[in-house]
Formats: structure tokens, C-alpha cells, sequence
């Protein structure tokens, strides 16, 4: 009992079943082990229906359900131990029986559970309780993809040449009767772990060679874009630009769509299957390549040829942004020339109409006093009859304090 409450992590259990999540599985020799490995459909609750239905099919069965959270499954049922796994993306059936069982395809033991899911791998390991191969057992394999090779310091040997079979199954063959339970199993897993993931791993080179063509073809229409750049002179013709960028991203956005999750589980499965080769410790045997050898001149390629093709695509996005943010301070000094060419009539314009707003004024100054004056004359002609003056010469005294008083006037109303 713990002294202190510490309250425990969310996930603290998680961490602590991980690595009991998939045990190995003791294999006496001599056995055939045969896997499936079945891609899941693209969902968010892929794994949880594939959980479900293997649960359903258990039941129907009347076989142990797995635990809500169990990755890992093992149950006997007609006679042969199966292991069900669930991972991220695939789940697999393997199921160990007798050496001599021929039925490559067995009902009643889970493969109903998934009969819509697509299969990747099936793998098949003839474990022999000796600790050599038989001398024949190469031929039953094609001389130019041969592998055979010691495992394990010696104490056990493997044979593959990475071909399917009249069942579909890729064909082991070990050697492993030296080994002790524990090792023999570790070696079995590890087997079947090579070809699962090597299988997944290269997943992703179709799909990057279907690809390509479209990335070609988006590298040569940017190229052609870039180059017209300069010839864009008008704001037109470089908003028509931005809009064929913008066509040309939403492409390149697709593609890695497509892509990106297909390569980055690639890499994930290409790590994971070097690590696997390296932990069997091969040593040639005769003049066999190793299984590490022969995978990795064939793999390594492909997952070069898919890394080559995620660069691409990266770099095109990167091109693209890089033309769009030129485009745009191109428009936007044009624009700003634009904007300056209008305020310059503007101010034009306004002086303009300031100039004939100052000579509307004048004339109005003119007009106005004129008839004021005119109206004036009838009353300064009394005046002047009363006070002996001459009409005319009051009326041209007046015309000054009459003009003054427009013009003052009018500026004001102005102001």
C-alpha cells in the first residue's frame, strides 16, 4: 500500500500496459505459423469497429471476448492456437498449428470478423525441430531472390525468397529447434514482424509513383508561371497570375492530402522493420544473401523514392508561397501607384476648383455690388437733393464702402 496519495497520472496505466500489450506466443517445434495482416478502412473509429466486430464474431463463436482496451487476443479453437493483434492501422490472425496442416485458409477461427478489410501480408513459417535446414530445402525456392542465413549465434537457420505461394502465403523456413522456448518464440515474432512490415512499408512507392505524374505536371505549370511573372506588367495581368497560383496550391495541397499520411507511416514501418533485421544477428549462409541484405538493397530504395517525392511536394508548396508573396507586392505597388495617381488628380482637381471658386467669388463681389448700388442709387439721390450734392459723386463714394462690405461678407460666409 502506497504511504502517500498520489493521485494517479491519466495514462499512467497505459504506459504500464504497453509493454505487456502483445506477448509472445511459446511455438514448440515442430509447428506451422501462419498471419494475415488486413488493412483497416480510413475512419475515426476504425480500430473501435474492428474491436467490435472481432468481440461479435468471439460471441457468436463462443470463444473469450478480448478486454474493452486488449490489443491482444489468444485463444484456442479447432485445434490451433490463434493470436489476434490490433494496431493503429491493420489488424492480424496468426494462428499456429500442426506442421503438416494444409488448410492455408481455415473457417472458425476469426478471419470472418475482417472479410472486407484489404490483405497486405500473409506469412507463413515452417518451424522444424532441427537446428539446420535440410540440404533440399533451397530448392523449393527461386535461386535468384534466395536468402538463407544463420540466426541467433548459430543456433538456428532461415530460408525465404520473399515469394508468394499457390495460397498467397510468403514461405519461412527455420530451423529453430535449438533454440530455448523463449528465444524460438522472440525469433518466430521477429520473422513474422519483417514481412508485415515490410509489406506496409512499401505501401506508400505505388502510391508515389501514381503521384508523380500529377507533381510533374504541377513543377512544370508553376515553372511556366513564374516565368510570365515579368511579362505580367498590368495589375490584370498579375491578379490572372495570382489566380493560377492559387488553382496551382489548392493541387499541391491535394497531393500531399493524398499523401502525407501514407508516407509518414511508411517511414515509421521502414524504421521498425531496420530494426528487426538488425536484432537477427545474420550470418550468410553458402552463397545466400541475408534477409537484412536483400530487404534493404529493395526497401531502402523505395522509401528513398517516396521521401524524393515528399521533398517535391514540400518544395513545391514552398515555390508556390514564395511566387504568391512576390505577386502580391506586386499588386500592392501598383496598386499604391494607382492610389497615387488619383489623389495627384484629386489634388488637381480641387485646385481647379479652388481657383475658379476664388473667381465665381470676385464676379460675384462685382455683381452683387453692382446692384446694390443700383438699389442704393434711389435712396443716395434723396439724400443728395437734400444736402445740395451731386447724385453722382455721392453714389462713386459710396461704391468703395459698398464693394468693401461684399467682399467681407462673402468671405465670411465662405469661412
Amino acid at each position: 500500500m502506497r504511504p502517500f496519495h498520489f493521485p494517479d497520472h491519466p495514462f499512467r496505466k497505459n504506459v504500464q500496459d504497453e509493454v505487456h500489450a502483445r506477448p509472445v506466443q511459446f511455438v514448440d517445434a515442430p509447428a506451422l505459423v501462419r498471419r494475415v495482416a488486413l488493412l483497416l478502412p480510413q475512419g475515426p473509429d476504425a480500430v473501435g469497429e474492428a474491436h467490435g466486430r472481432f468481440a461479435g464474431w468471439c460471441r457468436a463463436a463462443r470463444v473469450a471476448e478480448p478486454a474493452a482496451s486488449a490489443r491482444q487476443h489468444v485463444f484456442v479453437v479447432a485445434g490451433r492456437a490463434v493470436t489476434w493483434e490490433l494496431h493503429t492501422e491493420f489488424v492480424t490472425l496468426t494462428w499456429i498449428s500442426p506442421l503438416g496442416d494444409t488448410s492455408a485458409w481455415p473457417d472458425g477461427i476469426g478471419l470472418e470478423a475482417f472479410e472486407t478489410e484489404a490483405l497486405v501480408a500473409a506469412i507463413r513459417i515452417d518451424l522444424l525441430a532441427g537446428a539446420e535446414l535440410p540440404a533440399d530445402v533451397h530448392s523449393g525456392f527461386r535461386p535468384a531472390s534466395l536468402c538463407a542465413s544463420r540466426i541467433e549465434g548459430g543456433d538456428a537457420e532461415v530460408a525465404t525468397d520473399f515469394i508468394a505461394d499457390a495460397d498467397g502465403f510468403t514461405r519461412f523456413e527455420l530451423a529453430g529447434g535449438k533454440l530455448a522456448p523463449l528465444q524460438r518464440a522472440m525469433v518466430v515474432r521477429r520473422l513474422l514482424e519483417i514481412e508485415t512490415y515490410r509489406c506496409f512499408a512499401l505501401l506508400a512507392l505505388p502510391l508515389a509513383r501514381r503521384v508523380s505524374p500529377k507533381l510533374n505536371a504541377a513543377e512544370a505549370r508553376l515553372g511556366t508561371l513564374v516565368a510570365s511573372l515579368g511579362s505580367a506588367t498590368s495589375t490584370e495581368a498579375a491578379q490572372s497570375a495570382l489566380m493560377s497560383l492559387h488553382a496551382l496550391a489548392v493541387t499541391g495541397g491535394e497531393l500531399v492530402e493524398t499523401t502525407s499520411y501514407r508516407f509518414a507511416a511508411s517511414r515509421a514501418y521502414g524504421e521498425v522493420l531496420n530494426a528487426r533485421l538488425d536484432n537477427l544477428g545474420e550470418q550468410p549462409l553458402q552463397s545466400a544473401s541475408t534477409l537484412e541484405r536483400y530487404l534493404r538493397n529493395r526497401v531502402d530504395p523505395a522509401l528513398a523514392t517516396c521521401l524524393a517525392v515528399e521533398k517535391r511536394e514540400a518544395a513545391l508548396s514552398e515555390k508556390i508561397e514564395r511566387a504568391t508573396e512576390l505577386l502580391n507586392t506586386r499588386i500592392s505597388l501598383d496598386i499604391q501607384a494607382q492610389n497615387r495617381a488619383v489623389l495627384a488628380t484629386i489634388a488637381e482637381t480641387a485646385r481647379s476648383q479652388y481657383q475658379l471658386q476664388k473667381t465665381v467669388e470676385g464676379l460675384s463681389t462685382i455683381a452683387i455690388s453692382y446692384y446694390l448700388l443700383a438699389i442704393l442709387s434711389y435712396v443716395l439721390s434723396g439724400v443728395a437733393q437734400l444736402a445740395h450734392l451731386d447724385k453722382t459723386l455721392v453714389i462713386a463714394a459710396a461704391a468703395p464702402f459698398v464693394l468693401a462690405a461684399v467682399f467681407v461678407l462673402i468671405r465670411s460666409i465662405r469661412k
